[in-house]
């Protein structure tokens, strides 16, 4: 069936497919993550996006098309991911004052998916005067982060960076996280 469907758009002039690709940061706007990994036959389909995100509008063949149905599918899923990371991550910021215990639980959580080292800079810089007020929480936040961070190069969307790229990262963003919450 899936051969039938693509010999007919071979049949039908339809050569190509194009697929938007927009790198998927904690800065990436919302609508270029909605479109993130689409499909779609005719590359003005797509709307004219002048917002700062990178994007690309990659073409590939007919022939390839079960391929990337199934990379859209990954594409989809990190996007999702990414919106439901940022979500956990400003409803921790907003419970961290009130209720931090609850606040620790979901940066660990929005951590488990992804860390962005500005955003937890960001986080430190606005609840300073909480953080030093409440060492303990302090201390607990930094080792969520550390041990997140830790973990976040072993992902495969980081496999493509050399080795030397992903310990220099990782030592660095080390080094930062002891900085904001681990002092004493």
């Amino acid at each position: 069936m899936r051969k039938f469907v693509l010999f007919f758009y071979w049949l039908t002039g339809r050569r190509h497919f194009w697929q938007y690709y927009t790198n998927v940061t904690s800065e990436t706007c919302p609508e270029c993550l909605a479109l993130h990994g689409k499909i779609v036959p005719d590359p003005s389909a797509f709307p004219a996006r002048d917002d700062g995100c990178p994007r690309e509008l990659l073409p590939f063949s007919v022939w390839e098309l079960p391929e990337y149905r199934e990379r859209e599918r990954r594409m989809r899923d990190l996007a999702q991911a990414e919106l439901e990371r940022r979500a956990l991550f400003a409803q921790a910021m907003e419970a961290l004052e009130g209720s931090p215990e609850e606040a620790l639980a979901l940066f660990d959580r929005a951590g488990e998916i992804e860390l962005y080292l500005s955003e937890v800079e960001r986080l430190a810089s606005e609840k300073a005067e909480f953080l030093a007020a409440r060492p303990d929480v302090r201390r607990r936040l930094g080792k969520i982060f550390l041990r997140r961070w830790k973990g976040k190069f072993g992902r495969r969307r980081y496999e493509v960076w050399s080795e030397r790229m992903r310990l220099e990262r990782e030592k660095w963003g080390k080094k930062r996280i002891e900085e904001l919450f681990l002092w004493e």
